[in-house]
């Protein structure tokens, strides 16, 4: 049998980042006044990842940001798609405290 080739695109386009931001906020499902942003989404080919930077800024406590982390990954894996099987979503969040108006 021959080699499998990677036929996903070699960007994320708006309409599916879009989709990514929605499921991360809804797995967040903060109860606070919180914003969540993706600063940057790349892909890697090579390594066959999808990384994704993300800014929380919420008044959540630590703890129930880490439990919202939970499963985030898997998560996002569904909404990106057979497109993007082959590629493992790398999420990094960074938080901020407070609610910036």
């Amino acid at each position: 049998m021959g080699e499998k080739v990677m036929t996903a695109p070699t960007t994320l386009d708006k309409v599916m980042a879009d989709e990514i931001l929605e499921v991360i906020r809804s797995k967040f499902d903060l109860k606070t006044v919180s914003d969540i942003k993706i600063t940057s989404i790349e892909v890697d080919r090579e390594e066959h990842k999808i990384r994704i930077d993300l800014m929380i800024t919420t008044t959540e406590t630590p703890e129930v940001l880490a439990q919202n982390y939970f499963g985030l990954t898997g998560t996002v894996r569904k909404a990106l798609g057979a497109d993007w099987s082959g590629f493992f979503p790398v999420i990094t969040p960074q938080f901020n405290s407070g609610v910036h108006a």
